[in-house]
């Protein structure tokens, strides 16, 4: 990142923003979320060879609905590319990502589900090294196209290993089932609009800033949203590596290892946003630069998303566990209707910083939503209110303090040193319980 933002300008640092966020969004659509489907699968499909089927059956799904829509875009591309605001080259490169990645995906899925994290983590960390590469020699190379060799770069590399794992998938069952397909369906389709939901939390700030303000606006919420992938990523990867034990403690109904366990993953993410939050200034000067000081005033709210983003995590678990995903769609598409209205409001009454306050916002009316509905289905005993409050507060109190620290430098570097004291003597102290939590995940592979 701080390589891409002094390569290219702020216009088109940020219509590569926008370009990845409708990839993100189309990947839900296209991949229908069937390697999201494959954990709670795994029970359902669980004699010789049917997961195997299972995968390539929703895999070729995937592919087909993938298909329908490029052949809609190849009968009407001026209409698509009006919305989309990107070229046909552009296009084109999204297509071949969205036919491909799901099988990336799903192979990264199926080793979460079996407790072998070595070999995905070496193959994801080398894909990831390998595409960012070739992206900086092309982005370098091609002067007069930096935005469309920065593009290509990227996404090539995923587009390739992504068939390499369409094919192993295949050789390892060529089974296409109705079976698989109406489970695939009834599973992942309500999670596509779940997740789309949350997608368009995320995305439309950039798309609807394209089109009220400027490419340049668009780029500084483009570093605050790279910024506040620090956190996001951390979340993201502890949750795939939670989930697979959280639907095996729920399936032997050990509530409370569950609440135990989950209050310390928490508190963790807390610890590490505010962090993260207290280090704002100097990682944006770090991964984008003098240019991109002005984002450093919105930086602490989408970080801030991180903890949400835990919250709504687990709640989607536990409906997809009892086989209630579709409340999760629901949930979702009204709190990513909220964002996408407030965003058009704030921004025209307030300019582009409002769009942060409003993702902020829909994310805690969203938990609020499926906090309900876990009091209607009666398992709301995994995940009690007490145990989130503080922890939703405290998050909440770091948006003022983080300005009021931002004023003074020594005081926050203080904060910086107690706070690493602190956790490090909790650390110390919890030790036992800590050891006692890794050994019982790994008596889990």
């Amino acid at each position: 990142m701080p390589l891409f933002t002094r390569i290219l300008t702020n216009e088109e640092y940020g219509d590569f923003g926008v370009f990845v966020s409708w990839n993100a969004t189309l990947l839900i659509i296209c991949g229908l979320e069937v390697y999201s489907t494959i954990n709670r699968a795994r029970f359902d499909f669980k004699e010789k060879g049917e997961l195997d089927g299972y995968i390539s059956s929703s895999l070729i799904l995937s592919s087909l609905f993938t298909s329908v829509l490029f052949v809609f875009y190849l009968l009407f591309p001026q209409l698509v590319g009006k919305l989309f605001l990107l070229d046909r080259k552009y296009m084109l490169i999204m297509f071949g990502y969205l036919m491909t990645y799901p099988a990336f995906a799903m192979f990264h899925a199926k080793q979460r589900i079996e407790y072998k994290y070595k070999t995905s983590s070496v193959i994801a960390f080398s894909t990831l090294v390998l595409a960012y590469v070739v992206a900086v020699i092309l982005t370098l190379t091609m002067k007069s196209d930096r935005l469309f060799g920065r593009t290509f770069g990227q996404y090539i590399v995923y587009i390739i290993v992504g068939i390499g794992f369409y094919v192993y998938f295949l050789r390892r069952s060529c089974k296409i089932t109705l079976r698989a397909w109406k489970y695939a369906l009834r599973i992942g389709l309500p999670l596509v609009f779940a997740y789309l939901g949350s997608q368009i939390m995320l995305s439309s700030d950039n798309i609807i800033v394209k089109h009220m303000c400027s490419s340049q606006e668009v780029s500084y919420l483009v570093v605050t949203h790279s910024c506040s992938q620090i956190v996001l990523l951390l979340v993201r990867s502890v949750n795939t590596a939670w989930a697979p034990w959280f639907f095996d403690m729920l399936k032997a109904d050990q509530t409370a290892k569950i609440k135990k366990t989950f209050q310390i993953y928490l508190w963790l993410v807390v610890v590490c946003v505010f962090g993260v939050v207290l280090l704002g200034p100097e990682i944006i000067m770090i991964l984008g630069g003098a240019k991109y000081r002005e984002a450093v005033s919105i930086l602490p709210v989408y970080i801030l998303c991180g903890v949400f983003t835990v919250l709504t995590a687990q709640f989607t678990n536990l409906e997809t566990y009892h086989k209630k995903p579709e409340y999760a769609a629901v949930f979702t598409a009204i709190a990513a209707g909220l964002n996408v209205g407030l965003n058009i409001i704030g921004v025209k009454f307030w300019g582009y910083r409002a769009v942060s306050y409003a993702t902020l916002i829909c994310e805690l009316i969203l938990i609020a939503l499926h906090y309900c509905f876990t009091i209607k289905m009666n398992v709301r005993k995994h995940l009690p209110l007490k145990n989130m409050l503080l922890p939703v507060f405290v998050s909440l109190s770091m948006i003022p303090l983080s300005w009021a620290l931002y004023q003074n430098d020594l005081i926050r570097y203080v904060c910086i040193a107690v706070l690493a004291v602190c956790a490090g003597a909790a650390a110390f102290i919890k030790r036992n319980e800590l050891k006692q939590i890794v050994r019982r995940f790994r008596a889990m592979k």
